[in-house]
């Protein structure tokens, strides 16, 4: 995925990371170390963009509001590795195979 976040001077900022997505609530976790910038960024607001795109060309944006948390299985994370988790807010889903005439599509959040 592609994750935007803010700088502390308002500059936005983006980067790639793996991540693993898990639903009601919708919401994406990733790992990153506590120097990285979007690690910093995230602290300092909380509030995320990005993408996910398919080989395809298919593909969703998502906001969202990210939050560090500890680790299920820290055994597992790297020396000043942090699990982050976003809690989506909205889903744009842009599939102009599936939707020619009508391309971009909000997908519903699902709550807890």
């Amino acid at each position: 995925m592609q994750l935007a976040t803010l700088a502390p001077d308002g500059s936005p900022t983006l980067c790639t990371l793996t991540y693993h997505a898990t639903f009601a609530p919708d919401r994406l976790h990733f790992v990153a170390h506590v120097d990285r910038m979007h690690a910093r960024n995230l602290r300092h607001d909380p509030r995320a963009a990005g993408t996910i795109l398919t080989p395809h060309g298919q593909g969703t944006t998502f906001t969202g509001t990210a939050t560090e948390t500890d680790s299920p299985d820290p055994v597992h994370l790297a020396p000043g590795e942090r699990v982050f988790h976003i809690d989506i807010t909205e889903w744009l889903l842009f599939d102009e195979s599936t939707h020619p005439g009508q391309p971009r599509r909000v997908i519903p959040v699902r709550w807890r």
